[in-house]
This record gives C-alpha cells, sequence and structure tokens, in this order.
C-alpha cells in the first residue's frame, strides 16, 4: 500500500492547530472588516521584519539543494518574497501610517523575534527537509485564511485587499510547489529526520498563531 504524502499526515498530526488559528479573535475580527487598524499596522511592521529574515532562509536553503533545479527554484521564492510581499506591504505601510525603513530599523516584537530565531536555527543546522518542513506553515496558513475569507471578502479595502493576495491563484501555485517540494524530501528522509520535520512544522505553525494573537494584543517587549 502506497503512504499517503507527508503533507496529508502533518495536517493530519496538527489539526488542533489549526482549530485554534481559524478560531482566532483577529481574524474573525479581520473577516468582518471591523478589525482596528492599529492592530493591522502592528501586524504589517512585524510581518516586514518577518519576511525580510523569512527571505534570508529561503536563500540559505537554497544552498543545501544537492540539485540545480531545486536551488534555482528556492533561490526564485527568496527573490519573489522580497519583491511580491514587500511591494503589498509597500501599498499598505503609507495608508497605515508606517515608514518601512523605520520599521526596519527598529526593534522586532518578542514573538517576531523568537518565531525568526527558531526559523534561522533550523537552517543552520538542519536538512533542507527540515527548512522546508519549517517555512511550509506561513505559505500553507496563509493560503487557507485567504481561500476562507475570499468567498465574503472584508467590508474594508485594505483587509480584502489583503485577502485577495492570499486567496490568489498565483500564490496558490507557490503554496503548491512548496508542498511538492517537502513530499519529495520526506520520501527520501529516515524516521528520524521525518520526526524532526514534523517538530519544526508544528513549531512553525504554533508561531503562526502567536504571530497573530500578538498583533491581537499589540504585544511589546515588557522591559524598556
Amino acid at each position: 500500500m502506497t503512504s499517503p504524502p507527508f503533507h496529508e499526515h502533518l495536517d493530519r498530526a496538527t489539526q488542533e492547530t489549526w482549530e485554534a488559528i481559524y478560531a482566532l479573535p483577529y481574524l474573525a475580527a479581520l473577516a468582518a472588516g471591523a478589525l482596528d487598524e492599529s492592530k493591522f499596522a502592528f501586524f504589517i511592521a512585524q510581518d516586514i521584519h518577518y519576511l525580510d529574515g523569512f527571505a534570508a532562509v529561503l536563500c540559505h536553503a537554497s544552498t543545501l539543494a544537492e540539485d540545480e533545479a531545486t536551488r534555482t527554484f528556492l533561490a526564485g521564492r527568496a527573490d519573489n518574497v522580497l519583491r511580491v510581499e514587500q511591494a503589498l506591504h509597500g501599498t499598505f505601510a503609507p495608508r497605515l501610517g508606517l515608514d518601512v525603513e523605520a520599521v526596519r530599523a527598529a526593534e522586532p516584537a518578542p514573538v517576531t523575534v523568537a518565531y525568526l530565531d527558531h526559523m534561522r536555527g533550523v537552517a543552520a543546522h538542519g536538512t533542507l527537509g527540515e527548512v522546508i518542513a519549517c517555512v511550509l506553515p506561513c505559505y500553507w496558513v496563509y493560503r487557507r485564511i485567504g481561500v476562507r475569507l475570499e468567498s465574503a471578502p472584508p467590508p474594508h479595502d485594505l483587509y480584502a485587499t489583503w485577502v485577495g493576495a492570499y486567496a490568489s491563484p498565483a500564490f496558490g501555485v507557490a503554496v503548491d510547489q512548496q508542498i511538492a517540494l517537502l513530499d519529495a524530501l520526506a520520501a527520501r528522509a529516515g524516521e528520524d529526520e521525518r520526526a524532526r520535520m514534523q517538530r519544526w512544522f508544528h513549531r512553525s505553525l504554533r508561531y503562526e498563531w502567536m504571530f497573530w494573537d500578538q498583533a491581537d494584543r499589540r504585544l511589546e517587549w515588557p522591559v524598556a
């Protein structure tokens, strides 16, 4: 009997965390168009920090690939993050009163730092399979949220634009490509490596929950 793809195993093993993400008050308010714009501004500011680090992790992942096609794919994904995602932020930032360079110069919030440190640690010490498992939640969560909300877009132009970006067919293709790469790497990995891949995937998925919760509470460092 053929085993199911590894991403299906990860999905089933983390259902409780997925449901917690779908139930986040931040996302409920965004879907209703009622989210306080200061919370969205906080989220976008932290996402600027996050995506700068995320792109660097993808660049490093490309150096771990054993074949040119995978190296080129991952380098292209890193470039795409910097160009497309930051262009989206460039649209939001002026509307929200954010100066992107000032955001980059500021200290990231606690969850942002922890999430980035987690990804950088896996990238520094893990296999390519572990790194791809670690970064997949960022792709997969945003795709699922975008698709869930696109049938009734938020009655708020900024939030509707955000939803549309992640519900788009182009983003869906990018997510499917990441999932396919994960499955291919897992099929060649040993049992211990697959266990680590699951651990890092679930940890990143938990950080996705924490990232939105951080924005909802506008969590800052407790000591100046």
